[in-house]
């Protein structure tokens, strides 16, 4: 959960676009996973557990920062496609 709330502190685009986010971990990869949800729309990654602890213990948070705005882009092109 505080992972969750860092998350939102720094991405306040997601809830101002109505984007669930879900932030689990995965004990068999090690890893925290980032979970985008928006119109039946899903994308996720995992985040490296000392890329998160570092973010959590106001070292750097600049892989977490990297994670959730592509996956933030992804959601959004999956949602309302770009015209080429």
């Amino acid at each position: 959960d505080e992972l969750k709330g860092k998350i939102l502190e720094f991405h306040p685009e997601i809830k101002e676009k109505n984007v669930d986010l879900e932030v689990s971990f995965n004990e068999g990869e090690g890893k925290y996973e980032v979970r985008l949800k928006k119109a039946g729309e899903e994308f996720g990654a995992f985040l490296e557990k000392q890329d998160a602890d570092e973010c959590m213990a106001g070292k750097k948070c600049v892989a977490l920062a990297i994670l959730v705005t592509q996956l933030m882009a992804e959601l959004e092109d999956l949602i309302s496609p770009r015209r080429q």
